[in-house]
C-alpha cells in the first residue's frame, strides 16, 4: 500500500476551490487503496483530505504535535495517530513515511514543509517524488523565487527535477497515476 504524504492548510477561511482540490486528492488516495499521511488536524483542507480519503476506502495516518493533540485538534478520520514532541519531529516522520509528497496550497507551515521535502530529496534523505499543486497559480511567487535562485546560480537548474508542478488537483491525480501505474482505481474509471 503506497503512502501519500499531503501538506496542506488548517484554515477554515479558504475559497471553496481549495477545499474541492483537497477532496479530489483524498478521493484519488482512497480509490487507489493508498494511505494518506498528513498533519492530523481536524481543520481546513487537512480535514477535507482526510475525510475524502476515508470515504473512498483509504487509510488515514495523522501525525500531530502533542501541543495540538492536547487541545483535541486531531481528526477523527485518522485510523492511526502519531503524536510528536514538536513540529520538527512531525515533519521528519511525515517525510519518512512517504512514497510521494503532494503540496496543496497553504500558509507558512505548508511552504516550510515543501522546502524541507525539497532539500531532503536534493540531499538524498528521501526519494519520494514531490508534486506542487498550483491551484489558481497559488505557488507562482514561490516558483518564481526558485527560478531566480537557478538563474543567479544560488541553486543548480538541475534541482528543478526535485519537484513537479500540477495546475490543479485533477492534474496532480494524473501525475500520481503516472508515478504509480500499478495502482488501479477501485471504481475502474481513471479520471
Amino acid at each position: 500500500m503506497k503512502k501519500i504524504t499531503v501538506f496542506c492548510s488548517s484554515s477554515h477561511q479558504l475559497d471553496q476551490h481549495f477545499y474541492d482540490d483537497a477532496s479530489l486528492i483524498g478521493q484519488w488516495i482512497g480509490q487507489h487503496d493508498c494511505t494518506l499521511v498528513y498533519g492530523g488536524s481536524a481543520r481546513g483542507t487537512m480535514e477535507v483530505v482526510a475525510r475524502s480519503t476515508k470515504e473512498n476506502g483509504g487509510k488515514v495516518h495523522g501525525i500531530i504535535p502533542e501541543r495540538f493533540a492536547a487541545k483535541n485538534m486531531a481528526s477523527e478520520y485518522a485510523d492511526e495517530v502519531t503524536v510528536t514532541v514538536d513540529m520538527h519531529e512531525r515533519k521528519r516522520l511525515l517525510l519518512a513515511q512517504s512514497d510521494a509528497v503532494v503540496v496543496l496550497p497553504g500558509g507558512a507551515g505548508t511552504i516550510d514543509e515543501f522546502f524541507d521535502a525539497y532539500v531532503s530529496r536534493k540531499l538524498g534523505y528521501i526519494q519520494a517524488p514531490i508534486i506542487v499543486c498550483n491551484t489558481t497559480g497559488f505557488f507562482n511567487p514561490m516558483l518564481a523565487q526558485l527560478e531566480r535562485c537557478y538563474a543567479d546560480r544560488f541553486a543548480s537548474p538541475l534541482e528543478v527535477g526535485m519537484y513537479q508542478v500540477a495546475d490543479d488537483a485533477a492534474h496532480c491525480c494524473r501525475i500520481l497515476s503516472r508515478l504509480f501505474p500499478s495502482l488501479k482505481n477501485k471504481n475502474h474509471e481513471e479520471k
